[in-house]
């Protein structure tokens, strides 16, 4: 009996041994994706609802579990644990909230279980941030998705037309959704800002490009303006004061698309001009012939003008006397003429001479047969001698008190004045005579010396 008791004993000794040893030898490896995300499980468990739960995750009624909770794990070494996702889905096509707890985070496919199909230029947003609908959502946190239809937007641009959909909240927006670039220049019948509300029509109108030629400088630019003067407002560029354009402002922008500003200013400056004196005679009895001395030195006067000067970038065009006046009266100057003839000597080849007077003067002569009328002669002087050598003629006014004064002449020599020339205006002139067989051309400064004696009636001024 006792060794029977014995035998029963050891045997339930071995077969707690054995589940034991089976207990132990259960443990093993479980890879569980949460969310996307694999993590290793040791576990005993033999159901996959108690391995996540000894994972820590509590499975709620929406989550997804793969294979089933109730489905034993002996042979499977691999499950998953996709948990649903609170979504808020707000429609502004029709201001709807709905909310949503799904397991699936492909947003596009969310919106298709809510009943809403996505469309090129539809908007999708996640908490405010634009989100692509194939783009999965983050797992944690509640998510806001926001849907936007897009609106219909004809753009006229030019000849052509295009319709673009975009989900933007102004025009801007939506050009910029369908790809419309835009310069700044470029010109909208409607403002950028205007909200989109419903399909709406836009005419873009492009700018071109320009050129504001400047002193200096040319702006390249672009414009839609029609005008010149519009062209500046919208460049920055205003015409100031005298300012103006080529063409003018009021014209409309010329076909090699150029325009020149200029830009006016006008100066104010005071000119002085010198005022001359005039000089006065009166004889001096005590100063020699044909010198002077100063008795009253003259003085200019200063005459003063107001001028306005216009400058066009930068260079003077124009001057314009406004106004002139007398800052200074001119001192009129009078000079002692001297009345007292000195003789004095030269050294010629016929001797010492002795003269009263010297005077430079234009020397040309003539012969008879020279008398600068074609086909005529005459030997007739107006003193009644022969024309000859010797004979020299003067102006009318000198001849009527030198008629018969001895002069002398280097080069010619010894004469008598005895003949009325015509003279060169505005000079001393003398004419040499010559008789035909004898003549020499003159034409040439000489220097005519009066000798004595020296006579009794002198014009102190030569005419």
């Amino acid at each position: 009996m006792l060794k029977q008791r014995l035998l029963t004993i050891i045997s339930i000794g071995l077969i707690i041994a054995g589940a034991v040893l089976t207990y132990l030898g259960m443990e093993r490896e479980i890879v569980l994706i949460v969310d996307g995300q694999p993590q290793t499980v040791r576990t005993r468990a033999l159901t996959l609802g108690s391995i996540v739960r000894q994972a820590g995750f509590t499975p709620g009624p929406n989550d997804r579990l793969t294979p089933a909770a109730s489905s034993w794990m002996l042979s499977t070494t691999r499950a998953r644990l996709d948990r649903a996702v609170h979504v808020q889905l707000a429609n502004s096509q029709d201001d709807s909230i709905q909310s949503l707890e799904l397991v699936e985070r492909i947003p596009a496919n969310l919106l298709a279980a809510a009943g809403i199909l996505l469309f090129p230029g539809d908007r999708l947003t996640l908490n405010g941030a634009t989100l692509d609908p194939y783009t999965a959502l983050p797992t944690g946190s509640p998510v806001v998705l926001e849907f936007q239809a897009a609106t219909p937007i004809t753009v006229v641009d030019g000849e052509s037309q295009q319709t673009v959909y975009a989900s933007g909240d102004t025009v801007y927006e939506a050009l910029w959704q369908g790809g419309i670039d835009l310069s700044l220049a470029d010109r909208l019948s409607l403002a950028g800002s205007t909200p989109i509300n419903g399909p709406l029509t836009v005419e873009l109108d492009r700018a071109q490009p320009v050129t504001i030629q400047l002193a200096g400088a040319a702006v390249q630019t672009a414009t839609t303006a029609e005008t010149v003067g519009a062209l500046l407002t919208q460049a920055g560029i205003p015409l100031q004061g005298l300012d103006y354009a080529v063409p003018a402002e009021d014209q409309p922008l010329p076909d090699d698309r150029v325009v020149r500003v200029i830009r006016v200013s006008e100066e104010i400056a005071l000119e002085q001009k010198a005022i001359p004196f005039t000089s006065s005679y009166q004889q001096d009895n005590e100063t020699e012939l044909d010198t002077s001395r100063v008795i009253t030195a003259g003085e200019y006067g200063i005459e003063v003008s107001r001028v306005r000067i216009r400058l066009e970038d930068g260079a003077e065009t124009g001057r314009t006397a406004e106004a002139a006046w007398v800052a200074k009266e001119p001192q009129n100057q009078l000079l002692g003429y001297g009345t007292q003839p000195v003789v004095k000597t030269i050294d010629t080849p016929y001797g010492t001479l002795e003269y009263w007077r010297a005077v430079t003067a234009f020397a040309t002569s003539y012969s008879p047969c020279r008398l600068g009328i074609p086909n005529y002669c005459n030997t007739q002087t107006s003193s009644g001698a022969q024309l000859r050598q010797g004979i020299v003629a003067v102006t009318r006014a000198w001849y009527s008190w030198m008629r018969g004064q001895q002069v002398y002449i280097p080069g010619y020599g010894v004469a008598v004045v005895g003949d009325v020339g015509g003279g060169i205006p505005g000079r001393y002139w003398i004419d040499l005579g010559y008789t035909d067989a004898d003549y020499k051309s003159w034409a040439s400064n000489v220097t005519v010396y009066f000798l004595t004696p020296v006579p009794g009636s002198i014009p102190w001024i030569l005419p």
